[in-house]
């Protein structure tokens, strides 16, 4: 199957011609493997610290990340995701720190400190 089997229309995730329902919007979306990772925008009024989730090719929900364990701050979600040079999947949270993310759980632990 290739990367065609989903697609993103305004905010709204579509696999294999359906809706998956997600509680915010979809910002991006990283297919990896045999999985998407979807990151999505809380709204500016929710806080919503877990906005990454892996779901396979049929939609079915694998995790939800981990919340980030750093910081003071109540609302601290992640702003971006990406895979570095070496496949490793990043996601980058405002408090200056990224992380890498297990793909089997959804945990996370330090890759960069950016501030």
């Amino acid at each position: 199957m290739t990367e065609t089997w989903h697609r993103i229309d305004d905010g709204i995730l579509w696999i294999a011609g359906q809706p998956i329902s997600l509680p915010q919007p979809v910002k991006e979306a990283l297919h990896h493997n045999d999985r998407l990772l979807i990151l999505v925008e809380p709204a500016p009024d929710v806080i919503f610290n877990r906005n990454i989730f892996a779901l396979s090719m049929h939609g079915e929900l694998l995790w939800q990340i981990e919340e980030s364990p750093h910081g003071t701050e109540v609302d601290k979600p992640y702003m971006n995701l990406h895979c570095d040079k070496n496949g490793v999947v990043i996601a980058g949270n405002w408090n200056g720190l990224s992380y890498s993310v297990d793909l089997h759980n959804g945990t996370v632990s330090v890759a960069a400190f950016e501030k």
